[in-house]
């Protein structure tokens, strides 16, 4: 087996195609994150510039019935006032002014009202920033002059994050943050579900392929090539794992509070729960080996690499099926759908791992969709063995499931 281990995993780590699809989601996920980062930050810059270049240069007037806008802000700003609303909305009609400011007596309940001559689509935000800001430095040099209070006018500004707590019968409930490091556990599951499940299903047809799956059945035993197989794929998806959180890692361990998520989430303020974490690893490695036993039986049956290959798909879809009723799973856990798909084996580990992360699994259930992945994850071992030991010879046509159960 420790031949068979060592031949597989370093067969793999020397393939250029191993690492090119290890890290190519590392480098899709941060250029994706800085690509986001980039335009949120030039879409605001951008917007500031727009709005400045719009106050600066375009003649504008107001009509303030709040007596909330500074009149010193006007002055300073070369803004008009306007005798009465009519006055301004024909001001714009004809031309005399490019915009016209109305607020009404409460516009925290009416809002506020913008009049403009129309420049095309790139413009609207600009007059309506300039309304908001108009406001909004008004509002704030009068708290600053009444109260002299800085951190009201920094709160003004800026409004703090916020971090909620929530309980439910006396305790503590997961929140978005108690979802991340469980949910971490069902991202890495699909993702190497994704990127290994060519390597899993061609394992066993390669072998019949090159025609040497009869000299290796004459010379060890199917159960021990089989779980040799399944340990090292096992291993290549460690690797792949170790890959993807290498950036994750260095963020965590050396920038904490400088890298967060959105939201306003740092990475050094994730909760760790003991007991929510170790049901997700337990979830996720027993569900890797029963999908892993079942995608190599799978390909045991077919005659070669490419034939298998075509029905990948059909090994894929059984473990995104529970993310359709992904409202169900969070909102109604035990609704009868979610209950078939967390007791379901092939809809099993995706499932447990989602409801893991959600907080909406009890310990009875998850011990008990523990036990049945274990008890899959056993029957899919077996089901590898038998489809390699009697699909093995097999290099002209596909080995029947009804076939196979009878021998």
């Amino acid at each position: 087996m420790w031949n068979i281990i060592n031949f597989e995993v370093f067969r793999a780590l020397k393939k250029k195609s191993f690492w090119y699809a290890s890290i190519a989601p590392v480098l899709i996920i941060l250029a994706v994150l800085g690509i986001e980062k980039l335009s949120i930050q030039n879409s605001q810059k951008n917007a500031a510039t727009q709005v400045q270049n719009f106050t600066q240069s375009a003649k504008i007037s107001v009509l303030d019935d709040s007596g909330l806008i500074d009149k010193h802000l006007l002055a300073a700003q070369h803004i008009g006032i306007e005798p009465n609303k009519d006055a301004g909305i024909s001001a714009v009609k004809s031309g005399q002014v490019s915009a016209f400011f109305y607020y009404p007596q409460k516009p925290e309940i009416a809002g506020i009202e913008v009049y403009a001559q129309d420049q095309g689509i790139s413009l609207t935000q600009p007059y309506n920033e300039a309304a908001q800001q108009l406001l909004k430095q008004s509002v704030t040099e009068a708290v600053s002059s009444s109260t002299g209070n800085s951190t009201a006018v920094q709160i003004l500004e800026k409004i703090p994050g916020v971090t909620a707590v929530t309980y439910k019968d006396g305790s503590e409930i997961n929140n978005l943050t108690n979802v991340i490091a469980p949910g971490i556990f069902a991202a890495i599951f699909f993702l190497v579900v994704i990127l290994l499940s060519y390597t899993m299903i061609s394992s066993t047809a390669e072998e019949k392929t090159n025609k040497t799956a009869e000299i290796l059945l004459t010379s060890i035993k199917a159960r021990t090539l089989i779980l040799g197989k399944i340990i090292s794929l096992i291993i290549l998806g460690l690797v792949q794992i170790a890959v993807l959180s290498v950036p994750f890692v260095i963020g965590y361990v050396f920038f904490p509070s400088r890298l967060g998520l959105s939201g306003g989430i740092a990475l050094g303020s994730i909760p760790i729960n003991p007991v929510t974490v170790t049901f997700a690893a337990l979830f996720f490695v027993v569900g890797m080996v029963m999908y892993i036993g079942f995608v190599v039986g799978l390909g045991a049956m077919f005659p070669g690499g490419n034939d298998a290959s075509r029905f990948m798909g059909i090994a894929i879809i059984w473990n995104f099926i529970p993310l359709y009723a992904i409202t169900s799973v969070i909102s109604s856990p035990h609704a009868l759908v979610v209950t078939v798909f967390t007791y379901f084996p092939l809809t099993a580990p995706s499932t447990v791992l989602l409801r893991n992360a959600v907080g909406s699994l009890s310990i009875g259930e998850s011990l008990g969709a523990l036990a049945v992945l274990i008890l899959s994850a056993c029957l899919a071992i077996w089901f590898a063995v038998k489809a390699f030991r009697y699909g093995g010879m097999e290099y002209g046509r596909r080995v029947g499931l009804k076939e196979l159960l009878r021998n």
